[in-house]
């Protein structure tokens, strides 16, 4: 009987041990190359760690980034403090390059790499010729421009695990190597949605010549230090917050059909505060630096659901809460305050609203006022942005404005008759002042027939 366990255990410790021979060899043959680069010299950017801190060094200073992503209303990110940008639009790249360098900001410039949702181009040669080749001027043309920060490969790229994947890890790992041997002095790293387990161990793993990760937080951000200790067995080196906002369209109470309700902008630019001040890991030795999303005016859910500017430029009071986070001080506000935004006196967004095609109603918003203020208003009725929703967001484009809807649009109480089709709208409106902010806030509602 002894004989038999000794037998047993004898064959099950040779099956542990081939397992791990295999697990081994498998991880060491499909391990990513380092980063190759003989440069020896100091860099004009690098990542360092030192006394098991990591620090983004600009020019022999330490560095930490503040900014936004977007590429415009550089004027007023050095106003508040800001001191980077995310540009991934290669065809303003130059002329954003150019308005940072006289605003002393930093560019980290995306470069677009196709997921592997589009993973048959990477058995067509020419394909990933043709990538490998346009990132290559790419690079040649701005890798000395004096306002370049880093380069980010891919935003919010997907690192499977399966070894059929393998040619969309050679590409990368190449395009990788190019930019390392042709940019020694700028660093390269890539964003994943939210402390992505998967990615990021597969980034460590399959990509270990990438500087630092970019992550795009949201919501998650209030449980970021849990999952990141949960990594730290597998990654625990330098990352920044790539993109984030105080919660996403996909993370918002909703209306019955569906539409998220949105906070007016003085509700979000209290949140904005809380996010940055409570949650943001400004004392994590890995972090980096953030950026907020979106320095600038964007069609995302809705017109404003992100956008820290209006169309025509005019901050919100989001912009006023950054100056405060970055600066540490809490300044008093200018911005218009807003209170309350309703519908026939009663109806407030998360009231699920059906109305009647044709008919009319009353809308009304509520603004805290000061004898400094000069308030002005205005009124539109949209259309969701319905088609795209649940799905990748392509058009980012705002719809039109339904006609007619106003007798007059100026007024802090309106008149506004609902559209005759069926369908999902919503009502916006925007409070201007004469210390040049705005204020905003939209109600959703359905029509039905």
């Amino acid at each position: 009987m002894l004989g038999r366990k000794r037998t047993w255990r004898g064959k099950a410790a040779i099956v542990a041990a081939i397992i791990f021979t295999l697990f081994i060899s498998i991880y060491y043959l499909r391990l990513g190359p380092p980063n190759k680069s003989t440069y020896i010299g100091e860099r004009r950017v690098a990542v360092k760690k030192e006394q098991g801190r990591y620090l983004l060094y600009k020019e022999g200073k330490p560095f930490e980034i503040r900014g936004g992503a977007g590429y415009k209303f550089t004027d007023e990110l050095l106003r508040c403090g800001g001191n980077t940008l995310i540009c991934w639009d290669t065809a303003k790249l130059a002329a954003v390059l150019e308005d940072a360098s006289q605003h002393q900001l930093m560019v980290i410039i995306g470069i677009d790499v196709p997921g592997v949702q589009y993973f048959d181009g990477y058995h067509n040669t020419p394909k990933v010729d043709s990538l490998f080749a346009a990132t290559t001027a790419l690079i040649s043309r701005y890798k000395d421009h004096p306002a370049l920060l880093a380069w980010c490969l891919g935003n919010e790229l997907k690192f499977p695990n399966s070894i059929s994947y393998d040619p969309f890890y050679v590409a990368y790992n190449k395009l990788l190597a190019m930019i390392h041997a042709n940019d020694p002095h700028h660093p390269v790293c890539t964003t994943v949605i939210n402390v992505s387990k998967n990615n990021i161990v597969n980034i460590r793993w399959r990509v270990p010549a990438i500087d630092f990760i970019g992550l795009n937080i949201y919501n998650s951000i209030r449980t970021l230090d849990t999952d990141l200790s949960f990594l730290k067995v597998f990654w625990n080196g330098p990352y920044f917050v790539s993109e984030w906002a105080p919660r996403g369209g996909w993370e918002s109470n909703t209306t019955s059909w569906k539409a998220p309700i949105e906070k007016n902008s003085t509700d979000k630019a209290q949140d904005y505060y809380d996010f940055y001040t409570r949650h943001m890991p400004l004392q994590d030795p890995r972090f980096l630096g953030s950026l907020v999303f979106y320095w600038g005016s964007r069609q995302e859910y809705t017109p404003t659901f992100y956008s820290i500017f209006s169309e025509n430029g005019t901050p919100t009071e989001i912009m006023e809460t950054m100056k405060d986070c970055w600066s540490g001080n809490k300044t008093q506000h200018v911005s218009p305050q807003l209170v309350d935004m309703n519908i026939d006196q009663q109806l407030h967004p998360q009231d699920n609203i059906m109305l009647n095609a044709g008919s009319a109603h009353s809308a009304a918003i509520q603004v805290k006022t000061t004898a400094a203020d000069s308030l002005s208003y205005h009124w539109e009725l949209l259309k969701e942005d319905w088609s795209s929703w649940g799905k990748v967001w392509v058009h980012f484009k705002k719809p039109m404005p339904e006609p007619q809807a106003f007798i007059n649009d100026s007024l802090s109480a309106v008149t506004f008759r609902v559209p005759a089709k069926e369908g999902p709208y919503r009502l916006f409106v925007t409070v201007s002042n004469a210390r040049g902010f705005c204020a905003n806030a939209n109600i959703p509602f359905y029509v039905i027939q």
